[in-house]
């Protein structure tokens, strides 16, 4: 609690209470848009955390020990702002003002490096509880790794009913419950209002059972309004062997006259209300004035309980041997470019092998020299073989383990992957191409996030065969290369994979590797610096250009064929693999025109959705796939969607005729 006599506590911690509050509900009316409703509602929850319990540092908001707060529950951006302000974190009373404008430090949800002391970017319900998983596991890892003297920080989240339902919420519970993330603490703000009306039209189930279940400990604040009481929860959950969901039951728009309604959710309160909220508060009735007193108790409190901790940490970050010094630094600027040196892996000596393997002897490679990178499969690693061998499992009894088994939680595997990145790990996370579709949500705020998190996805496309087409990728890579800030990479063979994750620890960007499940040949015309740039020629011309074949992955191979056709036909052909459309849009114009001159007739061999390829050719050059697969084998299924070597070497010379 508070420094502060027994009969003032709970005075002075409604001060911090109602100012957030008020503040919240300066903002959402200044905006004419938000939602008071959880503001006013968990305003008790969010001001006992930090001024009683979070260690931070407001002048160091990036400190690699802090405790991390996520608000799951993103929609209560106004709340946590106010309370970031009230912290003394680098946010003015103008950036309140601006709350939901455009380049302000206050958007409509919590974004990463944008607001000082946000930890992570929240909006989609229910990511927030699986990037806190990630957390802490990362937490764990980096504890046993540096020792408790160096990290030793709890995981804090905050949800609503509407998180709870989420599925991803039940896949990220479930595995935090079978690890054992002791620092792992979610703080439940329990209204029984969803934006629709009543919570039990759609949602009755037993909170307590549920999570106890899942192996983590239940408590339950009865009165959301008892500061008291939520702080001695706090302290109970921070003492238990297991992960925590703290249920704090609230008034969703407490104070209103629509408080305990779904009225109050998602639209600014009235004039009158504000007024009304005010007086029963006891602030002053104009707009962004907030107490002096009850900012500066609050800034104390951080200070007395943090400041000494931070320095004695700070004292001892220094004096840490150069080499952990040097790792600990890694971990702190977790996005500067890593340099992969002294690989070492085996060629098949037929020299044909699967990228899904290439890749996985690539992944154990690095894992060998660099012991920050994490992850696992959803229950699929010895078909996409990202596992590293030399290490064993993650959990709570063995925390240096890098293997995750996510299970088949495709979706929360992708959000811990996530918060697994944001505590300062590399992660990779590996499923199906075509189960992508899963983990979507989670993909796109790797990209908003800007994470160095490594997707790894195999049995990339139709010829995985008699699965048949719930199985076989065809839209999936167009999904994934229309999402903005992702790079995507669809290696030919041994030498592209190399360059992919040479690439992909340089750029330190999401990144989606797609990869195949089927032999391919290792041709001695990839190049690994080459690929990095996104395409290159692996087959020149020999006479003046009539056509450029550009083709990426598996059907690299079947380009060569055709090329092989085309110029025992007297053609002038040039090919071109592209494992990345990205890397090769990011390239100068005297590149990429070296590459694909204008002015010359360009033809796409992908066995994938048309779709990307319209900005390098027309649709009668494309060889590509606008359908389902079909259940049969990979020569039959290739057949009868025309991807064949007689096909396009027909189809391609009628064109140039």
């Amino acid at each position: 609690m508070i420094g502060f006599k027994k009969e003032t506590t709970n005075t002075l911690d409604r001060r911090i209470v109602d100012n957030i509050r008020g503040l919240s509900i300066d903002m959402i009316d200044e905006a004419n848009s938000g939602h008071p409703g959880i503001a006013l509602g968990a305003a008790p929850i969010i001001s006992t955390l930090y001024a009683n319990h979070l260690m931070i540092n407001p002048i160091d908001e990036k400190w690699i020990n802090r405790d991390r707060f996520i608000l799951s529950s993103g929609h209560g951006s106004s709340m946590l702002y106010s309370t970031l302000y009230m912290a003394g974190y680098d946010i003015s009373l103008d950036d309140l003002k601006s709350f939901r404008k455009i380049d302000s430090k206050t958007p409509g949800h919590p974004e990463l490096n944008v607001t000082p002391g946000v930890d992570c970017s929240t909006g989609p319900l229910g990511q927030g509880i699986a990037n806190g998983v990630g957390v802490a596991i990362a937490e764990k890892y980096l504890e046993k790794y540096f020792g408790e003297d160096i990290i030793n920080y709890y995981t804090y989240v905050l949800c609503g009913e509407g998180c709870l339902m989420e599925g991803i919420s039940y896949e990220a519970c479930s595995l935090a419950g079978r690890l054992g993330l002791n620092k792992l603490i979610v703080l439940f703000d329990s209204n029984g209002v969803t934006l629709d009306g009543k919570l039990d039209s759609s949602f009755n189930e037993n909170i307590k059972e549920r999570f106890e279940a899942q192996n983590w400990e239940y408590i339950l604040v009865e009165d959301g309004e008892d500061t008291s009481s939520i702080s001695n929860a706090i302290i109970k959950a921070k003492a238990s062997d297991k992960p925590t969901i703290i249920e704090i039951k609230t008034t969703i728009g407490k104070y209103s006259i629509n408080e305990g309604t779904n009225k109050v959710h998602g639209s600014p309160l009235d004039k009158e209300d504000i007024k009304r909220v005010k007086d029963k508060l006891g602030l002053r009735d104009i707009p962004f004035s907030p107490s002096a007193d009850a900012m500066e108790i609050m800034k104390q409190s951080i200070a007395d309980r943090c400041n000494e901790y931070y320095q004695e940490w700070d004292k001892k970050y220094k004096a840490l041997p150069k080499k952990q010094k040097m790792d600990l630094d890694e971990i702190i600027n977790n996005k500067s470019s890593i340099i992969l040196k002294d690989l070492v892996y085996e060629l098949p000596e037929d020299k044909i092998e699967a990228t899904r393997v290439s890749s996985g002897k690539v992944l154990n490679s690095i894992s060998n020299i660099y012991p920050f990178i994490i992850g696992g499969s959803a229950d699929v690693s010895s078909s996409t073989h990202a596992r590293i061998k030399s290490t064993g499992d993650f959990s709570n009894k063995t925390p240096l383990g890098r293997n995750i088994n996510f299970g088949i939680r495709e979706h929360a595997m992708a959000s811990i992957g996530n918060g697994i990145a944001l505590a300062g790990l590399t992660p990779f996370v590996s499923t199906f191409f075509t189960f992508s579709d899963y983990s979507k949500p989670s993909i796109r705020m790797s990209a908003m996030m800007d994470l160095p998190i490594i997707y790894v996805f195999t049995h990339d496309s139709v010829t995985v065969g008699e699965d048949g087409p719930t199985h076989e990728a065809v839209e999936q890579l167009t999904m994934l290369r229309s999402t903005p800030n992702i790079d995507v990479y669809r290696p030919a063979d041994f030498n592209e994979v190399i360059g992919a994750y040479q690439s992909i620890f340089e750029t330190r960007k999401p990144s989606c590797l797609v990869l195949s499940r089927n032999k391919v040949e290792i041709l001695e015309s990839t190049n690994i610096n080459e690929s990095k740039k996104g395409a290159y020629i692996i087959e020149k011309e020999r006479k003046n250009i009539d056509a450029i074949i550009i083709a990426t992955g598996e059907e690299v191979t079947l380009a060569k064929e055709v090329y092989n056709e085309l110029n025992s036909k007297g053609y002038g052909i040039r090919l071109v693999s592209m494992p990345s459309m990205e890397l090769f849009d990011r390239q100068d114009e005297e590149y990429k025109n070296e590459i694909l001159p204008k002015d010359k007739k360009v033809f796409v061999i992908e066995a994938g959705s048309s779709m990307p390829w319209y900005k390098y050719t027309d649709k009668e050059c494309m060889f590509t796939i606008d359908q389902f697969g079909y259940s049969g084998s990979r020569k039959d299924i290739l057949e009868k969607l025309g991807l064949t070597t007689e096909n396009i070497t027909k189809s391609i010379e009628k064109l140039l005729n």
